[in-house]
């Protein structure tokens, strides 16, 4: 796994958090590591008028994102997940921050790295019906500002 420190070194703002979960998502961060995969990303997606681009599930509006899979490169992954997640496809234009996340259900731990690229899109229509079968994706939408709710809030707006 990758040290923080290395990213640092590089000019990427680096960050640590930890986050309550269940026993299924510790154990879901497990099984992915199991498998050799340590990484989810994520992209900051703003247009020519200064919107950002998020999705809206479980009662919170994130920057769009996922998992890195077998035989992935992470700005591959980034590229497939906003386009999955929103239908807008993006040109990734660098790494802007890696957190190295810890999820706990109180008793167990897991950790993997989330890393956060800035992002053009090459349009900006919005998907109809976003997200694929089976994800909790409520809606996409170009915002002019970072929403109530916002995960990782704090993040974004260093970053805006």
């Amino acid at each position: 796994m990758p040290a923080l420190a290395a990213f640092r070194d590089r000019g990427v703002l680096t960050r640590r958090v930890t986050r309550e979960t269940d026993a299924a998502g510790v154990d879901g961060v497990r099984a992915r590591a199991d498998r050799g995969l340590h990484w989810a990303v994520g992209a900051l997606v703003t247009d020519s008028g200064d919107r950002t681009l998020f999705v809206y599930e479980d009662d919170t509006w994130k920057l769009p994102g996922g998992g890195v899979e077998v035989g992935e490169t992470r700005q591959g992954a980034v590229c497939r997940e906003v386009r999955e997640e929103t239908g807008v496809r993006i040109a990734v234009d660098e790494l802007a921050a890696v957190t190295e996340v810890t999820v706990t259900d109180g008793d167990r731990e897991a950790t993997f790295f989330f890393g956060t690229y800035r992002a053009t899109p090459e349009s900006t229509a919005l998907a109809s019906d976003p997200g694929l079968d089976g994800e909790e994706i409520e809606t996409a939408a170009w915002r002019e500002s970072v929403p109530e709710n916002c995960l990782d809030e704090t993040l974004v707006r260093q970053l805006l």
